[in-house]
């Protein structure tokens, strides 16, 4: 799915004809629907991809294991006088998500839903269509008992905040990566990893994550803690994005997606972003104990290196990345020198995430693992 957005840049933009909610009509998208949305935004969205190979992505997204049979909903405003003519859109998809704190009697499994691909006809900007839209589909999922959503904004902070979403820090670290790949071997203790290596971990982390959050639930701090659970249809996800762009644009198959120590304790997966230039980890995990899990960590960022320097692509992204990542990324800047930068930083300018609880409830919210293989 594209960024949570309402106003991407343009080349021209035609002249804004008025709107206003009595000439729309809600609903959610018939397939024909989604394509004239996909079409629309694609315009905004696509490069470097052609339109058509754009709504092919999106298309094989909408398939996927996490959006097919109703994962994925497609709510569009059109002129209530030509459905064919679509003035705002965006996709919601169910999540399942784990959370402890008051009123849980524990901790519990629940579902949440994350908002993606809010876009506006630029006919139509600057109206209030996609505040109206999102208003909308705030109901829908209230109505259906989600728990929570979430959205990754790249329009800021202010927008979604004045609709009722809470949005929270951004840490991060971008390394580059220069030299051939000779120079960033996959270090000995790993392996690569396919798909369905992957996906079976990934079933493990889910038991794994429950597991934390009912050891949470035994020690309340009165505070609400929230995790989108791993799930090998959220990674597989992020699979076939890349797996549709990879060969595209560069005339070749992903074969790796990620990488674990010998010993199975920690793992590593990656999403290949052609776009953006970067090798973006989605999850990095380690079962070790302390001093063991910086050894890990480090083996498999340098991994992540190999492969990102393998597909010519030069920066790793690691969302939210904890001591152990720092650390071991701090180290491999000592020993590699100017092959690697580091920059520790904060996202401003694109995928914030932000948070809105059923019916707008205000609630003090720990996010745990907040990484990228949420995104979507």
């Amino acid at each position: 799915m594209s960024p949570s957005s309402d106003q991407p840049q343009e080349t021209t933009l035609p002249p804004i004809e008025p709107i206003n909610p009595s000439l729309v009509t809600f609903t959610i998208a018939t397939p024909h629907q989604r394509i004239l949305s996909w079409r629309l935004n694609g315009a905004s969205w696509a490069s470097p991809l052609t339109l058509d190979q754009y709504v092919g992505r999106e298309q094989t997204l909408s398939e996927t294991e996490l959006s097919a049979n109703g994962g994925t909903l497609y709510y569009i405003l059109h002129h209530r006088d030509d459905p064919e003519l679509i003035i705002s859109a965006c996709e919601v998809t169910s999540k399942r998500l784990v959370i402890a704190g008051p009123g849980t009697n524990g901790s519990k499994v629940g579902n949440g839903y994350a908002i993606a691909s809010v876009f506006t006809n630029p006919r139509f900007r600057n109206q209030g269509m996609a505040s109206y839209l999102l208003k909308r589909v705030q109901e829908e999922v209230d109505k259906r008992g989600d728990e929570c959503g979430v959205l990754y904004s790249d329009i800021g902070r202010v927008f979604y905040t004045r609709l009722g979403w809470k949005d929270f820090r951004t840490p991060q670290l971008l390394a580059g990566i220069e030299g051939d790949a000779t120079a960033f071997p996959v270090p000995e203790g790993v392996e690569l990893l396919n798909e369905d290596q992957v996906r079976k971990l990934c079933e493990d982390d889910v038991k794994a994550v429950e597991e934390e959050f009912s050891r949470l639930a035994a020690a309340p701090d009165g505070k609400t803690h929230i995790v989108f659970l791993p799930t090998p249809a959220q990674f597989s996800w992020h699979f076939a994005r890349d797996g549709y762009v990879c060969p595209i644009l560069r005339n070749r198959e992903v074969q790796w997606r990620g990488a674990r120590t010998e010993d199975g304790l920690a793992w590593i997966a990656w999403d290949h972003d052609l776009r953006e230039k970067k090798l973006k980890i989605l999850r990095i995990v380690s079962r070790h104990s302390a001093e063991e899990k910086k050894k890990a960590v480090k083996r498999l960022l340098l991994a992540a290196m190999a492969e990102a320097r393998d597909w010519d692509v030069p920066k790793v992204l690691v969302w939210e990345p904890s001591e152990e990542v720092s650390v071991a990324a701090t180290e491999i800047w000592r020993e590699l020198g100017p092959k690697v930068s580091l920059v520790f930083e904060e996202r401003e300018d694109g995928s914030i995430p932000s948070l809105r609880w059923q019916n707008g409830e205000n609630r003090e919210v720990v996010w745990h693992h907040n990484e990228y293989y949420g995104w979507c």
